[in-house]
């Protein structure tokens, strides 16, 4: 089987640190590191954006190039291009909210969105994978795979590594298999314990005193009735502390940095559509 394996560079962050971050970063200079090293995760996100556009359009040919049977075509339709727009819009959204190098706290509202984005992103991510698989089982597998439980099939699952017709394609995804253990340690939790969070700011002692005093402000201009102090005073009471850019599931568990995991995550799952299609397409075309 071969398979296109157009987009996998730029997926990677490796390949941006090395070009926009490792030449230029000196041993105690943080601010120099910082912003080296924001330039490359922000160019690796316009790659992610990129290479998902690009299997989006691939996957509007597909359409187009492959007779898909009925019940491949309804789960690609349906289910991969759908998936794959959600997971565009959701990044979209969040790398707005959150660039790489953003120091200013995050407002209750702005974290509300930010974590709706992050949890969407990472439920769509393995959803996207199961829908692949379901096309894959639909269009080319076996009978008695079509006919195994849902919750039998996936890209990683034994029933689906055992079909015959799935061997070359099972090869090209191996590189995978550690990826996805380790993916499902963020999306799991997400839907079956708890949602993933983006603190909204770091504060230092210095930072809750200012936060108190502020507060203590807010409470005399009520009890006065100075209401034209109060939109002024929680400006600045919001602008207080350093957003750390990580998220978390459970504030007693270890935090992950946002960047370059989550644009990482996805260009993983970009890679697979694109062996996933490709597949398809060299199936179709037989």
């Amino acid at each position: 089987m071969s398979f296109n394996k157009y987009g996998f560079e730029e997926v990677e962050y490796d390949i941006y640190h090395q070009q926009f971050a490792a030449p230029f970063l000196i041993d105690g200079n943080t601010a120099n590191n910082r912003y080296f090293l924001h330039e490359a995760q922000q160019t690796h996100i316009y790659g992610v954006n990129n290479a998902l556009l690009e299997l989006l359009g691939d996957g509007l040919t597909l359409l187009s190039a492959v007779s898909f049977a009925k019940e491949a075509d309804h789960f690609f339709r349906y289910g991969v291009m759908r998936r794959l727009r959600m997971i565009d819009s959701s990044f979209k959204s969040f790398q707005t909210i959150v660039p790489p190098n953003r120091i200013l706290p995050l407002s209750q509202d702005q974290s509300d969105r930010a974590c709706r984005d992050l949890n969407a992103i990472y439920i769509d991510l393995l959803g996207l994978l199961d829908n692949y698989a379901w096309v894959a089982v639909y269009q080319t597998g076996s009978a008695p795979t079509r006919a195994a439980g849902p919750m039998s099939i996936g890209l990683f699952k034994p029933a689906f590594k055992a079909e015959v017709a799935f061997q070359p394609l099972i090869a090209a995804m191996k590189e995978f298999d550690d990826w996805e253990k380790d993916v499902k340690t963020r999306r799991n939790p997400a839907v079956h314990r708890m949602p993933l969070y983006v603190p909204s700011a770091a504060l230092t002692p210095e930072d809750v005193s200012e936060f108190e005093r502020i507060e203590a402000q807010i409470s005399r201009a009520l009890h006065a009735q100075e209401f034209e102090k109060l939109t002024s005073l929680r400006d600045s009471q919001q602008r207080i502390g350093t957003l750390i850019p990580k998220f978390l599931h459970d504030p007693d568990e270890p935090v992950m940095d946002i960047y370059p995991t989550v644009p990482a995550d996805i260009g993983q799952a970009i890679k697979i559509g694109r062996i996933m299609q490709s597949f398809l397409r060299e199936q179709g075309t037989q």
